[in-house]
């Protein structure tokens, strides 16, 4: 009697034995909250649904829910979630896996292969697939009962999967393409689905939960947000009032001229071979160094943990990029590097980045390896401090800096040779009132290494030679 309910109701299946797991609570029932019963309800009323949402209301472990429905009591049922990367591929199928884990045993069929793409159920010769949004991962694709397109609007190949799914699902399939907006973003295939559909000109039904579906999401709650260091577009994106606010674009631009990038393309090179790039496989070396030639190197430390450190040489006198280092390291290990490049180059001119303990563990480290030709400590008024060491990013220098280098880059004074950095400077945004930054989750770290080495690069002795340290120092090993 139970099976025969369960399948005959999704809603009857996850409210009476869908558990889901909570970072806070541990593992509770599944919550019937009425934007969930609503959703529920769509997902068996229309083939065709898209979901315009808040973050974390829910729809992620209701969506994997009835996907498990769906394959243990549809015989033949094919399920595919594609998302916008391998982790979050593998955690949407993990919340069905979840559920399924947690049935009474009278429900829970038993598994075939079970891994961190499939679950199948031979009892009913069905299955659940989850994929990245890769290239081609819809290519060849040969229908299914359902898709889902998980946060569509953050899918790199959203066009490319869309239409390769597109045409078996209007045979029969179903497909649901839930997702927040990212205000960054205006011409997205989820916004032009969405839109379309709220204006009757596709088969989509479109579905709109704002922040407050979920209970206590009050308007003291939604005003405290700003306190958790949440930037206005990011709370915009991801806790909507209304239609208008998700599917508004930040009123931002490209910080650097994207003319200009576009046109930098052609001046990038491959690296060439160097017993240095040997030692250290994050260095790339593009041009030789020159006798009596004058370089700077500028390097923005990390821990190597979160995020990568970048290093930049470049030729003083025309601004060109001779070599890099990017990638995780640990500051002492970035120490070095940064060591061994300014001696390779003719002893440059060199400093770091000094903020925070990260910047005391670089400057420790050349220290020790009594790195040549550092320059002086530059305030922010411009004067320099012989008594100390590095660049402090603060409030009055960072902009100097950014700016200092956006001209630079709208001037072609400068010739990157590394299309990774060029390809993170085109990532650089410009939102309205606000400082140049990064989107979350990406980094600054070639650009910030551009801009301390354009503005050492205005402190260069002009001599080459004299009085400069020898390659012989004291190692730092590990």
């Amino acid at each position: 009697m139970e099976r025969a309910r369960s399948r005959d109701s999704s809603l009857y299946f996850l409210q009476k034995y869908g558990k889901i797991r909570d970072e806070i609570r541990g593992i509770i029932p599944w919550e019937n909250w009425e934007h969930l019963l609503y959703y529920l309800d769509c997902l068996h009323r229309y083939r065709f649904i898209i979901v315009l949402k808040a973050k974390q209301i829910g729809i992620t472990w209701t969506t994997a829910g009835d996907n498990l429905h769906m394959a243990s009591f549809t015989q033949g049922a094919n399920v595919l979630t594609i998302s916008k990367g391998e982790d979050a591929a593998a955690e949407s199928l993990d919340y069905s896996r979840f559920i399924h884990g947690q049935l009474p045993p009278f429900l829970r069929l038993s598994l075939g292969k079970d891994q961190s793409s499939l679950m199948t159920f031979p009892a009913m010769y069905s299955k659940i697939r989850a994929l990245p949004s890769t290239e081609d991962a819809a290519v060849g694709f040969g229908g299914a009962t359902r898709v889902v397109l998980d946060e569509c609007e953050y899918h790199p190949y959203d066009r490319k999967n869309y239409s390769e799914i597109l045409p078996p699902i209007l045979e029969g399939g179903q497909l649901v393409v839930p997702s927040t907006a990212d205000p960054l973003k205006s011409d997205t295939l989820f916004k032009e689905l969405y839109t379309a559909a709220r204006h009757g000109d596709s088969d989509f039904y479109p579905v709109f939960f704002p922040y407050d579906v979920v209970p206590g999401r009050t308007v003291e709650w939604y005003s405290s947000l700003p306190r958790t260091g949440l930037r206005s577009w990011e709370i915009q994106g991801r806790f909507p009032r209304n239609e208008k606010e998700a599917l508004s674009t930040l009123k931002s631009r490209q910080f650097f001229d994207g003319d200009v990038l576009d046109a930098m393309y052609a001046d990038c090179l491959n690296p060439i071979d160097h017993e240095i790039s040997d030692k250290f496989d994050t260095i790339k070396i593009f041009r030789l160094p020159e006798p009596g030639v004058l370089y700077c190197v500028f390097t923005d430390p990390s821990y190597g943990r979160d995020d990568p450190h970048a290093t930049i040489v470049i030729k003083v006198a025309t601004g060109e990029q001779v070599a890099e280092s990017h990638g995780k390291l640990p500051t002492e290990r970035v120490g070095i590097v940064h060591d061994a490049l300014v001696r390779l180059y003719n002893n440059a001119f060199n400093s770091f980045e000094l903020n925070a303990e990260v910047g005391n563990l670089m400057r420790e480290t050349l220290e020790i390896l009594d790195t040549p030709n550092q320059a002086p400590f530059i305030k922010p008024d411009g004067k320099t401090d012989l008594t100390k060491k590095g660049w402090w990013t603060g409030k009055q220098t960072r902009p100097k800096m950014l700016w200092g280098l956006e001209e630079a880059v709208r001037l072609r004074q400068i010739i990157p040779r590394s299309k990774e950095c060029l390809d993170e400077f085109s990532h650089i945004m410009l939102p309205e009132g606000e400082e140049p930054q990064a989107p979350r989750g990406m980094h600054d770290d070639y650009t910030m290494a551009w801009a301390g080495v354009w503005q050492i690069k205005g402190y260069t002795p002009r001599k080459t030679g004299a009085g400069f340290k020898s390659w012989t120092r004291r190692e730092i090993t590990y």
